[in-house]
C-alpha cells in the first residue's frame, strides 16, 4: 500500500521566507551610521539518533536505530532556521524477519530562549514529509508489509555546547508525528519519540 504528497516545497518555501529575514547590522561610519548586511551563522551535524516507534492499533513500540544529519543557519541571538534529514532502521521487526526503516525530511525555525557563548537551548518546530516501510498485523493475525509516504511534523528541545570556536555536542529530544497504515490497512497518524547526540561544525566566526 502506498501514498505520496509532495512536501519538500513546503520545507523550500519556508526556508526562503527566513532567509529572506536575515538581519541587517548598523554602524557608526565617518559621515554617520552605515548600515551593512550581516549574514547568518551557518553549522552542519551528523549524530546517531534512537526512535521508539509506535505502530497503530499494533500495542508495541518498535525501537529504530539511525543518523541524524542537519543544517542550521542563525540569522539572530535568538532566531533561526534549519533543515533535517533522519534515517532509522530496525532490521527484525517484532521478530518477524522483515525489517522496517524511516525517512525524514523537515524543515523550519529554531528558538534559542537560552543562548551563551559555551551553550544553548533551543526550541525548534519542524515540518516536511516522511517515508516509513514496515511491518504490522493483521486481524488473523498474519504479518502486513507496506510503506506511507507521508506530511510530518516534529518539536523538540535541544542543548548544545561548545568545546572549540568550530566543534560542539548537541543532546536532542523530539516528538515525531508521521502516518502509517493499522491493522485494517488504514493510514493513521503514529507517535514516534526520537533522542540524537550530534557533533556540529560551525562555518565562519561566531561572536
Amino acid at each position: 500500500m502506498t501514498s505520496s504528497v509532495g512536501p519538500m516545497k513546503l520545507v523550500l518555501r519556508l526556508s526562503l521566507l527566513l532567509l529572506a529575514l536575515s538581519p541587517v547590522a548598523r554602524a557608526q561610519g565617518p559621515n554617520g551610521p552605515v548600515f551593512a548586511g550581516t549574514g547568518p551563522v551557518y553549522e552542519g551535524g551528523i549524530g546517531y539518533s534512537y526512535m521508539g516507534t509506535s505502530i497503530p492499533s499494533n500495542g508495541s513500540s518498535l525501537g529504530m536505530n539511525g543518523i541524524l544529519l542537519s543544517g542550521d543557519a542563525d540569522f539572530t541571538w535568538h532566531l533561526g532556521v534549519k533543515l533535517e534529514a533522519g534515517y532509522s532502521r530496525a532490521f527484525d521487526a517484532f521478530s518477524s524477519g522483515h525489517s522496517a526503516d524511516m525517512l525524514t525530511y523537515m524543515g523550519g525555525p529554531v528558538f534559542f530562549p537560552v543562548r551563551h557563548r559555551n551553550f544553548s537551548v533551543s526550541a525548534q518546530a519542524l515540518f516536511g514529509g516522511a517515508r516509513e516501510t514496515g511491518v504490522n498485523a493483521n486481524n488473523n493475525g498474519g504479518i502486513l508489509l507496506g510503506f506511507a509516504s507521508k506530511f510530518a511534523w516534529s518539536g523538540g528541545v535541544g542543548l548544545q555546547y561548545r568545546f572549540t570556536p568550530a566543534l560542539s555536542f548537541r543532546l536532542e529530544g523530539d516528538y515525531l508525528r508521521t502516518t502509517f497504515y493499522n491493522t485494517n490497512m488504514v493510514f493513521v497518524g503514529q507517535n514516534n519519540v526520537r533522542s540524537s547526540l550530534s557533533v556540529i561544525y560551525t562555518f565562519g566566526h561566531r561572536e
